[in-house]
Parts: C-alpha cells; structure tokens; sequence
C-alpha cells in the first residue's frame, strides 16, 4: 500500500504518462530503478533478521513509512497507517503532526539507565532530585525544572536544578501551568519570540533562557500530577525530536515514581503518627501533675501533624488566665485569658486554622520581632472537658512542615489528627487538674494542723501545764480554722 501510494504520488508530480499496459510498466519499472527498491528489500531484510521484532510486517511497513516521509512523497499523515512505529508531535502553531523518528542506540541505553535510576529511588525529596538529573544528562539542557502538584492546596510545588529551595506557582501560570491543565507538550524554539514566555525571570536573574521544552507528567490513571521542563540545549541548540521522545518516556517514569514516592510519604506519616499517640498514651498512663502532663503532650503532640513547634496553654478559670509550661527552662508563663489566638479558642471552644498568620488580627507579632522567628501556619485546637464541654486548654501549632523542609499549611488531615487527640487527653487533663487541686488542699490542711498545735504548746508552756493532751483529728482541726475565718471563738 505504501509503494503503490509513493509511485502514484511521483507520477502525480512529474506528470501521467500516456495510457497503456505497457507504459505503467514502464513506469513502474523507472520508479524501482530510480529508487533501487531491490537494494532496499535486501537492507530491509537483513534488518529485519538482525532486530528480530515481533511483528515483521508492522517493522516492515514501519520503515516503508520513514523512507516515503524523507523522500518527500507524502506526509504521515496521508500514508496508510504502519502500527508499532515509534512518533513524536511535531511542534508548531497550533498543530501539532506526527513524525517518524530514529533514535541512536546510545541514547536508548541511556534512557533504560535512566528510567532505572528513577523507580529505584521511593523517598520523595531524593526521587524529585534525581528525575532532575537524569533529565539534565537525557536531553542535555542547562536547566532542568519539575513541578509537582499538590491537591491538598491546589499549587505546583517547583524544584529546579538551579534552585536551593523550592517555590510554587498556581496552576495556569506561566507556560509550565498551562501545560498541567492543557496537557499538551510545548517545544519553544526561541522563547522571546513567543508570546507565552514570561521575560522577567530572566530580567531579574540575568540569566538568557532560549530554547524550551515542557511537558505534562501523568499517573497511571491518565491524570496530570506535575510538569517536567527542561531549558537551554546545550551548544547553544534546540531540544529536537529524539529529546522529546526521550523525556517523554521519561515523564511517564516519573509519573510512576512520583506517586510510589507520594504513597511512601503518607506511610511513613501514619507511622509517625501512630507512634507519637502511642508515647503519649504510654506517658500519660501515670498519674502526673498538670506540669508534666503539659510537658508530655507538649513533646509528643507536634509529631502527629509536622509542626515545627508546639505549646499547651491550660485555662485558669479562677484568675481568667491561660498558662502553659516553657520546654526549656519548665517555668511557667501566664497571658491573659482574652488575648490572642489562644486566648480566642479557649474563649470560643472552637479550631482556629490559620493559613498567614501575618493576616490574621489576632496574631501578636512582637515575638516574632523580638527572636527573629518567623511564624506563618497556625492551627489551634481546644482541649474539652467530656462532662461540662468547657475548655481546659489549648493545643497550639505553629508552622507545618512540608516533605521538602519548606513550610506550608495545615489541611483538613492534620485538623482532625489534632482534634482527635485533644478528645483523648482531655480526661487526663482533667485529672491531672483535680489531683493538683487536692494536693494544695491537702498541703494547706496539713499547715493548719501544724500551725493549730504549735499555738497549742505555746499556750501550756507559758501558763505551767505540763499534763498529757489529746491531739484532735484533722477534722476538727478543719473546722476550728474554718470558725476562726466565720470570726467565731471557742471557749
């Protein structure tokens, strides 16, 4: 199908000749002759012996179709369809054709190796490093960017390989957003002769972008989950169709490894969550005192949702303050009850979540001037009294941190992780209160014992009564004192 196509086409461009048997066998023959189709059905054939491909026919046809392509008789398009034949989209304005392309055995080698080195690797933060760098030694650019997409907060996280810290940018923005949502690959020859391109990175940068290539990285299920942008071919070239082809086998490899990563990420959150709850139930298993239950939950409770740092600030009903117990040097720190953004959820009973801290008018931003420290994520939750339903404290975090080290924003996991365990120290908060209450009680009964019979001793000492007395009981010493504070004697 494809020779007869290309014969027809040549004899449509140069002209048909006269009608007749004998002239198309002519012609034919011209055509065979000028094409020498014998020595290429011999080099097709040692190919085919030496590659040994599972389908002979679609390998056959699949170079019939190269050979017509270069030879100008038609476009791939036009030509029967060969099957098994490997393509690439050739960009332009608007359409984009597909295209044959022979790929050099060193780069296929280069791409297994690569392909190889990406599913070895699961932890996240080293399996977005080393997709970069097998990308940079596949195609041979500069640059090398990866976005990655987070559906928690709808932003593509970007690393770059000239970049110490990741940043993020929204979906649609800039040429690498718009391939997320489009998911079509763009191959920009010079980009400042683009209108997508955005020149202020490199106005501000001094850094020259000028040939581009991005494309869209999919799961498994088909759906985008991030972007693989490579910049600048090296020697000054253009990203051609062999790197297109190659990083888009690679994209789909990363694709698999992102989420193999993402999936490794969240077991081993859920173990560390696991283990935080279990040491706190382990801790909180004795009877403490309300400063080492505040430590105890102070130590185990930022674990559960990644938060840089925690405090426990428990409610002083009687003086309408919130104190909690400094990790450092265990003393203890009162603000009033009313103040800020502890002091709103003790007051209200409610989650406060809190994604700038620096919008929020009940952030206090003094202590932040003063250390040095900057705050941004806040999530605080009440600790509730099962019974009443008031509030006994508050567990507040501050900044969440991200699987790449950079902070970002507690999600709705993180609020009902936190909200759980607020539920179930409640009661040992409650206890830990009651016991400390008995304790000065207790403390304050004793010294009024004490007190009771050294005034007793004193009195027969100086009036020469030396005889044996009965001690009174604790009770009644609790009940002198009481009538003393009524103002009444005993006689």
């Amino acid at each position: 199908k494809i020779l007869s196509f290309c014969f027809f086409r040549s004899r449509h461009c140069v002209g048909s000749p006269a009608r007749g048997e004998g002239n198309m066998t002519d012609a034919v023959r011209q055509f065979m002759e000028a094409k020498n189709i014998p020595a290429l059905a011999v080099s097709m054939v040692e190919a085919l012996v030496k590659d040994q491909p599972d389908s002979p026919r679609k390998y056959l046809r699949s170079m019939f179709r190269e050979i017509c392509v270069k030879d100008g008789y038609a476009s791939p398009n036009e030509l029967p369809e060969a099957g098994g034949m490997t393509r690439v989209r050739d960009p332009g304005d608007g359409q984009r054709k597909s295209r044959i392309v022979e790929v050099p055995a060193h780069h296929l080698l280069r791409l297994f190796d690569s392909t190889k080195a990406i599913n070895a690797e699961i932890v996240p933060k080293e399996t977005i490093n080393i997709i970069i760098q097998e990308t940079l030694g596949l195609v041979k650019a500069d640059r090398v960017s990866l976005f990655v997409f987070d559906k928690g907060f709808n932003v593509l996280i970007l690393t770059a390989s000239n970049m110490t810290k990741p940043i993020r940018i929204q979906p649609g923005q800039g040429i690498a957003g718009t391939v997320f949502q489009t998911g079509e690959v763009v191959n920009i020859p010079d980009c400042y002769q683009d209108q997508r391109f955005d020149q202020s990175f490199d106005k501000a940068t001094g850094y020259h972008t000028r040939s581009l290539l991005c494309m869209p990285i999919k799961d498994f299920e088909g759906a985008c989950c991030g972007v693989l942008q490579a910049i600048n071919k090296e020697d000054e070239g253009v990203f051609d169709d062999v790197d297109e082809l190659l990083m888009g086998h690679l994209a789909q490899h990363a694709g698999i490894a992102l989420r193999n990563a993402d999936v490794y990420r969240e077991t081993i959150l859920a173990s560390d969550r696991a283990n935080a709850l279990l040491h706190t139930i382990q801790s909180l298993a004795q009877d403490l005192g309300v400063q080492s239950v505040v430590l105890t939950i102070t130590m185990h409770a930022s674990e559960l949702v990644q938060a840089d740092r925690c405090t426990v600030f428990l409610v002083d009903q009687v003086n309408e303050q919130l104190f909690s117990i400094s990790t450092d040097s265990t003393k203890e720190i009162r603000i009033p009850k009313t103040v800020g953004i502890a002091g709103e959820c003790a007051t209200t009973g409610l989650t406060i979540e809190i994604a700038d801290a620096y919008e929020s008018p009940l952030f206090n931003q003094d202590f932040d001037k003063s250390t040095g420290y900057k705050t941004k994520s806040i999530l605080a939750v009440p600790i509730k009294d099962d019974v009443a339903g008031a509030a006994l404290g508050v567990i507040q975090m501050i900044n969440k941190i991200e699987f790449d080290g950079e902070i970002g924003v507690f999600n709705a996991d993180d609020v009902q992780v936190l909200e759980t365990f607020a539920r179930f120290i409640g009661p040992k908060v409650t206890k830990a209160s009651l016991l400390t209450g008995e304790k000065r009680a207790e403390k304050t009964e004793t010294e009024a014992s004490a007190a009771f019979h050294g005034f007793a001793r004193d009195s027969e000492d100086s009036a020469g009564k030396n005889r044996p007395r009965k001690s009174l009981a604790p009770e009644s010493v609790t009940a002198i004192m009481e009538g003393a504070e009524d103002g009444e004697e005993d006689e």
